[in-house]
């Protein structure tokens, strides 16, 4: 790297405040997953893709398994403060990184508003209150209470975000015993919705499989009930329940041992996401008929009324809120911090990167809830006026489109890293910590090469399903391209005009990869 690209980020050596704890980090990382998508968008995907929902999530899984390997190596072995845009910069460019900076940026700004959404659906179905002012007071409400949290001092944002996943978990466990419960045959009366499960059936023993097989039609009819296509253009939704892992990368530059606490964290987030999602779903599909799951309930709610365990329905609908809100706040937290890097990087304007006297990225936080109220009043009058009939799963799907774009970067800039080492006369399998295992190189390729394919059958997604259940693929894909391309085409443009300049500012401590790894080969 030339001189002049070592430069350090003219903020008077001002550097993030690290306030968060190694355990902290991992259920960061867990309260990005589990959100409203978690309860509400699990129904949609169920009731669309029936019981191939659990293949979907099988694939996914194995994706974020790959995304997280490749990023813990990334941040164990060149640190950096500026979450995952620094490795995209560093590694692909500055033009690329903008494009998927700012597609990571506008994914939160449309999840955020959906979560707030969905905690008003939430909470007028508690309280029986189905008024417009309490609908528009209670989403308004919540984003006002991400603004206060998220403007606090790190420290506290870490503990009430930790108190919200372990709830999360906890209840997540709570409905895994009571599905095996139910499957078994311990107890639950269905009731006349179930008509494909008896009162016998419960009490003479487990359910088996005749809940959503054995229709006759065979094992591929009952798996893929409305065709294998169908299923790839959900995968993005499917993908959306799944963001926010990245946020343990975006954490690490606030721990206080991230040396350590990356590597823990990115491991056990993965194994943790796998069991708390296939495990559910494969329960959900042994006990209730996937024609009745649907986004407007939790399904884990509905399992609870229809088999008459009542008092648990109100608890599962209750865990919307604080899933919503939790996710919400820890996507607020991550988004902020990613324009944050942008800025760091000069990739985005310079005042976004200055921090308060409690050495938070205060402008940022202000700039992104700007647009995030602009996306929520929007959504409220679209909602209100009727102009769109499922604004939560158009929401769903353009923050899937955004979020996947910037996992594709992560392994892209992991694959970069190495073969730069490569060149460089290094080999990674010794010179690497955390590094990716030699039988385990397949699966950060695998997770690229399918979230690509997902990105391309989304905008398919009118012509597979005409009804329009999967989302509008065409708009969607058409603004969520935007949001990418717009970005890159201003920053080129302002690169000609010598506006802003390609040198990359590092943070007081940070080595460039020139500096971490010189070459050995000269």
């Amino acid at each position: 790297m030339s001189e002049e690209n070592k430069v350090v980020a003219n903020d008077g050596g001002q550097e993030l405040k690290r306030g968060i704890k190694g355990w902290q980090v991992a259920f960061i990382g867990l309260g990005g997953v589990i959100g409203s998508c978690y309860f509400l968008g699990v129904g949609w995907c169920i009731q669309i893709m029936g019981p191939s929902v659990f293949f979907a999530f099988l694939v996914v899984g194995v994706i974020v398994f790959g995304l997280m390997i490749a990023y813990a190596e990334l941040l164990v072995n060149v640190p950096r403060e500026g979450s995952f845009v620094a490795y995209t910069n560093e590694f692909l460019g500055p033009t690329l990184s903008v494009g998927m900076g700012w597609s990571f940026w506008f994914n939160w700004v449309c999840y955020c508003p959906s979560e707030a959404i969905a905690v008003s659906y939430a909470l007028q179905a508690l309280t029986g209150n189905t008024s417009p002012v309490a609908y528009v007071a209670f989403a308004v409400g919540t984003m006002l209470a991400l603004t206060i949290i998220n403007c606090c001092a790190v420290d506290i944002f870490a503990k009430i975000e930790s108190g919200l996943a372990i709830t999360k978990v906890c209840v997540i466990i709570l409905f895994i015993l009571l599905a095996f419960g139910i499957w078994i045959g311990l107890w639950g009366n269905p009731d006349g919705t179930l008509t494909t499960v008896s009162n016998e059936a419960v009490k003479d023993g487990f359910l088996g499989m005749s809940v959503n097989f054995g229709s006759g039609v065979g094992i591929y009819g009952d798996m893929f009930p409305n065709g294998f296509a169908i299923v790839v253009v959900m995968m993005v939704v499917v993908l959306v329940t799944f963001q926010g892992t990245e946020i343990v990368g975006l954490a690490a530059a606030e721990s206080q041992n991230p040396d350590e606490s990356v590597p823990k964290a990115c491991r056990s987030v993965t194994y943790r996401i796998v069991l708390l999602y296939l495990l559910p779903i494969l329960l959900v599909l042994l006990v209730y008929p996937t024609s009745l799951a649907t986004d407007e309930r939790p399904v884990f709610a509905d399992i609870m009324a229809a088999y008459g365990l009542t008092p648990f329905f109100y608890i599962f609908l209750a865990v919307v809120l604080v899933a919503a809100f939790s996710c919400a706040n820890t996507g607020f937290y991550g988004t902020v911090r990613c324009m944050y890097g942008l800025s760091i990087e000069g990739l985005a304007p310079k005042f976004l990167s200055r921090l308060s006297k409690q050495q938070a990225p205060r402008n940022a936080v202000l700039f992104t809830l700007a647009f995030m109220w602009v996306v929520l009043v929007i959504g409220l009058i679209s909602e209100l006026t009727g102009f769109l009939a499922n604004l939560y799963g158009s929401l769903l799907s353009m923050s899937g489109f955004t979020g996947t774009l910037a996992w594709v970067g992560i392994i892209l800039s992991q694959k970069r890293f190495r073969s730069r080492l490569k060149q460089r006369g290094y080999d990674p399998e010794t010179c690497l910590k955390a590094r990716v295992k030699p039988g385990l190189s397949w699966v950060p390729w695998f997770a690229m090469i399918a979230q690509l394919i997902c990105l391309i059958m989304l905008a398919f997604g009118d012509i597979i399903d005409p009804s329009g259940d999967a989302g509008g693929g065409i708009v969607i894909f058409s603004i969520a391209t935007s949001a990418v391309v717009i970005p890159m085409i201003v920053y080129w443009i302002q690169r000609k005009r010598g506006v802003v300049s390609a040198v990359r500012t590092l943070k007081p401590g940070e080595k460039s990869f020139d500096e971490l790894f010189p070459p050995l080969n000269k």
